[in-house]
């Protein structure tokens, strides 16, 4: 049969040809389906020969591998210095977790006894940067020194906390003593002494200001340090701290040490100091002296009959200042010796040694 019958008999068979297309479109599409997997892609870099020498796997024969299974990546080359920054992190909040260095306990030195109205002498070894002591008013020499008063209602433990300019910290429990006072009852007063009209009322008020500001200077001085003497001696009637009746109705708080001795008896000076206050007929008081030890402490002395001093005048230990009388508020003649640190009164009897 030539070609043209064989054109001519395909034409005129139509039926044959359409039996025919369908597997014949089938295998060609299989067939090049093979040839993609064998041969390379034609995006490859790949030459000709090394496709036919290198012939990439068959896709199927290449393993599946999961998200959780992936190979790890490479590390990171600032993971390293992440981690470091992290270590060093963690160290900082450790060490801030630590809080600041304790300093050693030998740095404060203290003197004297911890007890409601008592006085302390204190002294730092090192430069202060700040201190913390809730209740109290401290100024520290330029020599570490400074005086601590626990006032008459101290509680039982009181902390101070000293910061040193190094960043070292120490921290100080004081147990406080508790004490038990004695009501102190006196009377035969006059009326008017007790039930205080509204013009004396003004007068203390004024002088109590007065007094305050005075007591709450404070100067470098420091005679202190030699301790301190009976300005007079004889029976002590009142001592610090008492809650007062006073002809039967409340008196408030004795706040001195009262001394019985005759009028004329001489006043001396407990410790060296400035006298910063001399004054008559002060309400309640009377004729009043006062004299700065220094650091802010101060000796009060009231009641009094005549004066040795005059203000500005430095006086030494045992020296004559005034003598005794019974000026003021008051049913005999006596002394009344009081002393402050600052704003918090303290009992002159605990800053007397044994002998009287």
């Amino acid at each position: 049969m030539t070609r043209f019958d064989i054109i001519s008999s395909m034409c005129g068979n139509s039926g044959t040809i359409a039996d025919m297309r369908v597997p014949v479109i089938v295998v060609s599409l299989l067939t090049i389906a093979a040839c993609d997997r064998g041969a390379p892609s034609s995006s490859s870099s790949t030459t000709g020969a090394q496709a036919s020498a290198d012939p990439a796997p068959i896709a199927s024969a290449a393993p599946v591998v999961s998200a959780s299974s992936a190979p790890a990546e490479a590390p990171d080359a600032s993971a390293a210095p992440a981690a470091a920054d992290t270590a060093d992190a963690a160290a900082s909040a450790a060490a801030a977790d630590a809080g600041p260095p304790a300093a050693d306990d030998s740095r404060l030195s203290v003197e004297g006894r911890a007890v409601q109205g008592g006085l302390l002498r204190a002294k730092l070894n090192g430069k202060l940067r700040r201190m913390a002591f809730p209740g109290h008013r401290v100024t520290v020499s330029d020599e570490g020194e400074f005086l601590i008063a626990f006032s008459r209602n101290a509680p039982a433990q009181e902390k101070l906390t000293i910061t040193f300019d190094d960043g070292q910290v120490l921290e100080k429990i004081f147990d406080v003593e508790p004490r038990k006072f004695e009501v102190d009852k006196v009377d035969h007063l006059p009326e008017n002494m007790v039930k205080l009209d509204m013009a004396t009322r003004v007068k203390l008020t004024q002088a109590e200001k007065k007094l305050d500001a005075i007591r709450n200077k404070y100067t470098k001085r420091n005679c202190y340090k030699n301790g301190f003497i009976w300005p007079s001696k004889g029976p002590i009637t009142s001592r610090y701290g008492q809650p007062r009746l006073l002809n039967g109705t409340d008196g408030g708080i004795h706040w001195g040490v009262d001394i019985a001795v005759p009028v004329g008896t001489p006043v001396r000076a407990p410790a060296c100091g400035k006298v910063v206050l001399v004054e008559k007929d002060l309400p309640l008081s009377g004729h009043t002296v006062i004299i700065d030890h220094g650091q802010g402490l101060t000796s009060t002395f009231i009641h009094l009959h005549g004066f040795a001093v005059k203000v500005n005048d430095e006086v030494k230990q045992g020296q004559v200042i005034a003598t005794v009388g019974m000026t003021g508020r008051t049913n005999g003649p006596h002394l009344d010796w009081r002393m402050n640190l600052f704003e918090t009164r303290v009992d002159p009897e605990l800053l007397i040694s044994a002998a009287k």
